[in-house]
């Protein structure tokens, strides 16, 4: 039998599942890590936390299985922190998440400047105060000397990849989302880098998403339980590799992964027309990239709230289900930690407005989930602008088990929304591990790909929506001047 894992480090937590590739899952694990927010507009994670995490949800996942039978892991995590590390591979400093808006002054000053002109002719991308260019120059400017001390620069799958393998590795739809690459050469950009001054040496050697990159280091191995001739397969990007789970294959495929943070793409050949106001990126699947929109604060509202008014996360999902649509006139504006696609602000803020004496939890949850459905829809709506035409929305993430939520995001959109089993990017990373080459990609992700229930746009729900981001745009707009 010849098992595979998935790891996917995401913004609260490693997750691991464990595969056969000829039944279904047969493990599944996660640990979570903790974010620190030294300050307003940044927030920071321990990469040795990752790694800790990491250890305990493949240990997890992997308790039912014998050891011997497990043949290869594969990696993704969040996109854009940034990671640096010394000589010996230890991290020098928190990495900067891609909640960090910290960099804003330097993502401004570098959009104005030559580096970012190199950013859009490499990749058609901006600039963006999350992303690593800014982050570096922040680094540079602020942390004087780090830099010389840093031996390499990588991500938070690069890391875990590192510590798995015990050598710099990245896979290329991680390398992607950073804007120090190139899309058409699908690797490091020498002429973004010599605009920031930075050397090549500093970045990890790119590998294909289903490309062997070693095997498991004798050190892993023991803290994992596993044995060294594991493989270690290069993965994706978290949502490249969600993407993958729920049968994102070719050119049109939409998918929308939610989480802390929420992502909407639709998967375009290598000759469509870039949008700026989103971010391409290369697939998991080859010859394909993705016309992406993230989106700061998904699962991350909910959990706001759940703060805030004291109950949890679930008893608040359940509270929308009961309110009515449209949340008796109450319209969220869901930019807590400010936004990227497709406003690109990191100074934009959440809002309510429309609030009464009859508003309570129920409204207030409402309105939150249909104001994320809404920042949905405008990423897509961009999409649609640069020639993208979903047919259907293919969803994943633990989110979208709200029927309110789901029913929103269909309204919102326009499209049909297909809900997957819920294991999303470390499904995603076990059926990259078990192919071995892209081209056996295909018949691997309809054997695990499952709808579990479909949400239909519904006219007058549609309507209603279309009001709702009028206003929810109106009160950008309004806040954003101070009004």
């Amino acid at each position: 039998m010849a098992l595979t894992i998935g790891v996917d480090i995401g913004t609260s937590a490693a997750k691991a599942l464990v595969l056969d590739p000829g039944t279904g899952v047969v493990g599944r694990g996660s640990a979570a890590h903790p974010t620190h927010t030294p300050g307003p507009g940044r927030a920071e994670q321990d990469p040795r936390a990752w790694w800790t995490a990491t250890v305990a949800a493949i240990r997890q996942a992997a308790a039912g299985v014998r050891p011997e039978d497990v043949s290869a892991i594969a990696v993704s995590g969040q996109g854009a922190a940034l990671v640096l590390l010394d000589d010996s591979g230890e991290p020098l400093r928190p990495a900067l998440i891609h909640l960090d808006q910290r960099a804003a002054a330097e993502a401004a000053e570098l959009s104005g400047a030559s580096a970012g002109a190199a950013v859009m002719a490499a990749s058609g991308n901006r600039v963006g105060a999350w992303n690593l260019a800014a982050k570096l120059t922040w680094v540079r400017r602020h942390e004087p000397g780090l830099l010389a001390r840093t031996a390499t620069v990588t991500s938070a799958a690069g890391y875990v990849l590192s510590r798995l393998a015990g050598r710099q590795a990245q896979n290329v739809s991680d390398a992607g989302i950073s804007d120090l690459f190139d899309l058409g050469t699908r690797g490091w950009s020498g002429q973004i880098l010599a605009e920031l001054g930075l050397s090549e040496k500093l970045l990890p050697p790119l590998y294909a998403p289903t490309e062997t990159i070693g095997e498991l280091s004798p050190a892993a191995a023991r803290e994992l339980g596993l044995p060294p001739a594991v493989r270690i397969v290069a993965g994706g990007e978290d949502t490249s590799a969600a993407a993958l789970a729920v049968g994102v294959l070719h050119p049109g495929d939409a998918y929308l992964s939610l989480g802390t943070a929420g992502v909407v793409g639709v998967a375009v050949g290598p000759d469509a027309r870039h949008e700026p106001r989103l971010l391409t990126f290369p697939h998991v699947r080859d010859g394909l990239d993705l016309l992406s929109g993230s989106m700061t604060s998904a699962g991350a509202a909910i959990a706001w709230l759940a703060e805030v008014t004291g109950t949890d996360a679930a008893g608040l999902l359940a509270a929308a289900e009961s309110a009515p649509p449209g949340a008796d006139g109450v319209v969220f504006l869901p930019y807590l930690a400010g936004e990227l696609h497709p406003i690109d602000d990191p100074a934009a803020r959440g809002a309510f407005s429309g609030l009464s004496l009859v508003t309570g939890q129920a409204q207030l949850a409402r309105a939150v989930v249909e104001g994320s459905a809404g920042a949905i829809a405008h990423n897509l709506s961009v999409a649609r602008s640069a020639g993208a035409a979903p047919a259907r929305l293919a969803a994943t993430g633990r989110p979208t088990a709200s029927g309110a939520w789901m029913q929103a995001v269909a309204d919102a959109t326009g499209v049909p929304v297909e809900v997957h089993t819920g294991d999303g990017a470390p499904l995603g990373d076990a059926l990259l591990a078990a192919a071995g080459t892209d081209s056996a990609l295909p018949e691997l992700v309809r054997a695990h790909s499952r709808v579990e229930a479909t949400y239909q746009p519904d006219p007058a729900g549609q309507s209603a929506a279309a009001a709702r981001q009028r206003v929810a745009s109106a009160l950008y707009e309004a806040t954003r001047s101070g009004v």
